[in-house]
């Protein structure tokens, strides 16, 4: 692939990502219900680890630090990490990062979907 098409691409994908939070901005998910539902919990009705992923980069967006914490913990955190991953490639190739990804994700997918407290407060609310 070549410079110029790598440099549009990511022009292209910086644009609409811009253009979706401006969107997001401006009609949250908690009051505007066009946006798209979780497959995973609407068929299984379990939450996954990125339930409430929508709703805490709104409030996110919106300077609600709380708000986006008790939708989703895991997701600034998760932010982090992919800009870390971006910023330095080498890590993407050692495999305890991948595991380490892995067992964090299906041990927080596991605990926020039980129905006991404190486990309760990892669901998106």
């Amino acid at each position: 692939m070549s410079k110029k098409l790598k440099i549009a691409l990511c022009g292209a994908g910086g644009a609409a990502a811009a253009g979706l939070a401006v969107l997001l901005y401006c009609f949250p998910p908690t009051q505007y219900r066009f946006w798209p539902p979780c497959i995973f919990h609407e068929v299984t009705g379990l939450y996954c680890p990125g339930c409430g992923n929508t709703r805490a980069l709104a409030a996110l967006l919106h300077g609600d630090f709380a708000e986006s914490f008790s939708q989703n913990i895991l997701f600034i955190p998760a932010v982090l990490t992919i800009v870390c991953l971006l910023i330095w490639h080498r890590l993407t190739l050692k495999p305890v990062v991948a595991y380490t990804i892995l067992f964090v994700l299906l041990g927080f997918m596991f605990l926020r979907n039980l129905p006991w407290y404190p486990f309760t407060l990892l669901a998106p609310h």
